[in-house]
């Protein structure tokens, strides 16, 4: 056991947003860290942070002095390379939100510095952590499905007021290009893009992609447009179907089957209803606190997921962008005002 294994991680959050108040909140109750504060450069999440009870900085200067090992990176998209920089250059760890920057080719220029400062990088794709998810993953990789033929996933809900740098693919859809590497653990290839802007004006706040992995026909809805929140993921193989809900971290499956020839409409709907559905086992937790327990073991010596694989759902994303543009942009030529 090394000497940093032995005593509990000092580590600091940087950015008192919506997520750098749960990943702060979640950091007081893992038994492997100390919280040493959290830094914001807005005096009103300051001084919110300081009525919650924590120690507050201004800078990340302020907080790197305080003898840390270990940093989250909770600001804007647009951000994440600036501000984690200046941790990768004084070797500290890093657990960077989901994605890890605002282009690939920012994500790559991050990546090289971690390497080779050889500081531990780690990135926030907190849908991994899901305990449905998992559940269905390791049901997955057990070959309890079979061969799959098709994934579909669905996040969809009303625009969050504090996203304000990035577009729906680049904050949400990236989770669900993540998982689909993630499960498929296949190099994905855009196959279709379709969306646009049906709020916003100045980034997509819509979009349905159709990807390939490896054979695997994977279709991703993301949107800001819904009235509902839905975050769901369906699976099918040649020996069943598996479904997650995200929110109630509750996965199911139903095994393949066959049908019966019948020219009985009643008879036909009742075959489909007799369907089997069965609960997967799922021991509920919050997902944010077991990636953040993760990464602390990390930090103290373990084995960390590997960063490149973030990469690809930036790619995805970046190449479904420029799809959707293409297709507006010709649309646009074809249809003069």
């Amino acid at each position: 056991m090394s000497q940093l294994s032995a005593k509990k991680v000092r580590i600091g959050v940087v950015g008192f947003g919506v997520i750098g108040r749960h990943h702060a909140r979640n950091l007081r109750e893992q038994p492997g860290a100390e919280l040493v504060g959290v830094v914001d450069t807005l005096p009103a999440a300051r001084a919110q942070a300081v009525e919650m009870g924590y120690t507050v900085f201004s800078t990340a200067a302020e907080l790197i002095a305080k003898g840390i090992d270990a940093a989250v990176i909770a600001v804007p998209t647009s951000l994440h390379e600036e501000v984690a920089e200046a941790f990768a250059d004084r070797s500290i760890a890093l657990l960077v939100e989901k994605p890890l920057a605002n282009t690939m080719l920012a994500a790559k220029r991050l990546m090289a510095r971690c390497a080779r400062a050889g500081v531990p990088l780690m990135v926030g794709y907190v849908e991994r952590y899901n305990p449905a998810l998992e559940a269905v993953r390791n049901f997955v990789a057990e070959g309890n499905l079979g061969r799959l033929i098709s994934m579909s996933a669905r996040r969809v809900g009303v625009l969050p007021p504090r996203i304000r740098d990035a577009s729906v693919l680049v904050d949400i859809g990236v989770h669900d290009i993540d998982i689909a590497a993630w499960i498929t653990s296949a190099r994905l290839n855009l196959l279709c893009a379709q969306g646009g802007m049906a709020v916003l004006e100045d980034r997509l706040d819509f979009a349905t992609l159709m990807l390939d992995a490896a054979g695997t026909v994977v279709s991703i809805e993301a949107n800001w447009i819904t009235p509902v929140k839905v975050r769901e993921l369906s699976i099918t193989g040649t020996n069943g179907y598996c479904h997650v809900d995200y929110m109630t971290q509750v996965a199911t499956f139903a095994p393949g089957r066959s049908f019966a020839p019948t020219s009985d409409y009643e008879e036909l709907v009742k075959q489909y209803e007799e369907g089997t559905l069965v609960q997967l086992p799922v021991q509920k937790r919050e997902p944010l606190a077991r990636e953040l327990e993760v990464f602390v073991r990390g930090v103290q010596g373990a084995a960390l997921p590997n960063p490149g694989l973030a990469l690809a759902s930036l790619r995805i994303a970046e190449e479904a962008t420029a799809a959707i543009n293409r297709i507006s942009h010709a649309m646009v030529l074809a249809n003069p005002a």
